[in-house]
């Protein structure tokens, strides 16, 4: 466990803040490590992806003699947070492991989950040419094209084979865009792998290939592809899978940024950009209405409505005219 920094000003505080875990992460950073022993081979492999994941990969060239990411990751998680790397891939050979790979993942500064790929000789029976020897010929910055060949990544129940693809994804994959420049996409990754069987470890085949267009005579150009870089040959070792609890909070996705807003039901946004809501309202009842009351309209004392008051002043008027037919009569 990494202690926990406490900010002593505002400036750390934001720093601090800004390697927190986000809902809307960049573009992860790759971190590429040697071991006490790294021969020419892994050299090859750290090199390469380290030139083709710039500028959102760091490569270290010292050794690191007392890095050991299945027995301590304390080290390992140092440097990944030292470097605000989310991936690192580590380098080592020994005669239990040789030309081992470790690719880890680190989110919020802890281990998520780690894999084990053992470098194979070539199948020619020739050895991997260094760095220098090879011309691969891609821009800075540009991102491959993906090609995941082979049933067992489609197989959900293969949990070593979905690791790889989202380490691989993570790796290569960029800066999220929804507009893409056809002349940027120069070179297609290739990660091909066999059919599983029984007693042995699944292989992996990582291949690079340049994208040739040339005329055809027609409106559409003739893609070629043509074999560039080395052929890394892999067969998974150890794998540590992450927690599901840790593995959930990682996976949590915030609102994008051109991402529109679901409006609720009966609310929407007129031409202005004013919001407009449409309520509903049941039957109103008018009887129990309260209104504003009124000396002239209260009611007497012993008269229950206006019509009983109309009936007594009828009454009262008939007698009187009576009473005075009589008194003419007598006199």
């Amino acid at each position: 466990m990494l202690r926990e920094v406490k900010p002593k000003n505002p400036r750390t505080a934001r720093i601090l803040k800004a390697r927190e875990p986000q809902l809307v992460e960049p573009p992860k950073r790759t971190l590429l490590l040697h071991g006490t022993k790294c021969p020419q081979a892994l050299d090859t492999v750290l090199k390469t992806f380290h030139s083709l994941t710039k500028p959102n990969s760091v490569l270290f060239h010292k050794k690191n003699e007392n890095l050991h990411p299945f027995e301590n990751t304390e080290s390992m998680e140092f440097l990944a947070n030292k470097n605000e790397c989310g991936l690192v891939v580590f380098g080592s050979s020994n005669k239990k492991r040789p030309n081992c790979v470790t690719i880890a993942r680190i989110f919020s500064s802890q281990l998520l989950d780690m894999c084990e790929l053992l470098l194979l000789p070539p199948s020619d029976g020739g050895a991997i040419p260094p760095i220098n020897e090879l011309v691969m010929h891609v821009g800075l910055g540009l991102r491959p094209m993906m090609l995941f060949s082979g049933s067992p990544w489609d197989d959900p129940t293969s949990s070593s084979h979905v690791m790889l693809k989202s380490f691989f994804l993570d790796m290569f994959k960029g800066e999220e865009t929804d507009r893409i420049d056809v002349e940027g996409l120069q070179y297609v990754l290739m990660i091909g792998a066999e059919e599983p069987r029984e007693n042995l470890s699944p292989v992996i085949h990582l291949r690079w290939y340049k994208v040739v267009t040339k005329r055809s005579g027609h409106k559409l150009p003739r893609v070629e592809l043509e074999d560039v870089g080395p052929k890394f040959d892999f067969k998974i070792g150890r794998m540590r899978p992450a927690a599901p609890d840790a593995m959930k909070e990682a996976m949590k996705q915030g609102k994008r940024p051109n991402e529109e807003i679901k409006m609720k039901k009966n609310i929407s946004m007129d031409s202005i950009g004013d919001k407009v809501g449409r309520v509903h309202l049941g039957k109103q009842d008018l009887a129990g209405l309260q209104t504003r009351k009124m000396k002239g309209l209260k009611r007497r004392a012993g008269m229950e409505s206006d019509e009983e008051e109309d009936e007594d002043v009828m009454d009262v008027d008939e007698a009187s005219d009576d009473e005075v037919h009589k008194r003419a009569r007598t006199g």
